[in-house]
């Protein structure tokens, strides 16, 4: 793992992680979804209003370790805004950015920061599932 990816893990990661921006239950959603890791405890429930096909908004309520945390955080931020069709390629790219076995280097899967930081998952594949945990049940409906 190089420098880069180090400090943006440390800093992106324990930030997102401490943002709660994104925490609530939507009283409108038409979407909610239950991403649950039984090996470790980590839960969440979250909540998307899609109109139109697209996301109009995202959040989330629960708990888990920092990672699983702040890309459930990120996750939320990303997908709001955007079609169903549009975050397909977003979540692949996610999950080729945390693989250990890609062939790509994270800086030309991403060049935003928030994502970026999740690339440290290759040094750690326990790791993965923390980072993938809300990501995989979005992934599911696209």
């Amino acid at each position: 793992m190089n420098d880069r990816i180090k400090a943006l893990y440390q800093t992106h990661i324990l930030a997102n992680a401490k943002d709660e921006s994104r925490m609530g239950k939507l009283a409108d959603a038409t979407h909610v979804l239950e991403a649950y890791n039984p090996m470790c405890g980590d839960k969440y429930t979250l909540y998307l209003k899609i109109l139109n096909n697209t996301i109009q908004k995202a959040s989330f309520e629960g708990f888990g370790c920092a990672i699983s945390k702040a890309s459930t955080v990120v996750l939320t931020k990303l997908i709001e805004g955007n079609t169903l069709a549009d975050i397909k390629p977003m979540i692949d790219a996610f999950f080729e950015l945390v693989n250990e076995d890609s062939d790509q280097s994270p800086e030309s899967l991403t060049e935003d920061e928030d994502l970026l930081a999740f690339a440290a998952a290759r040094e750690f594949p326990e790791r993965k599932t923390c980072a993938t945990l809300s990501w995989s049940e979005i992934q599911k409906m696209v």
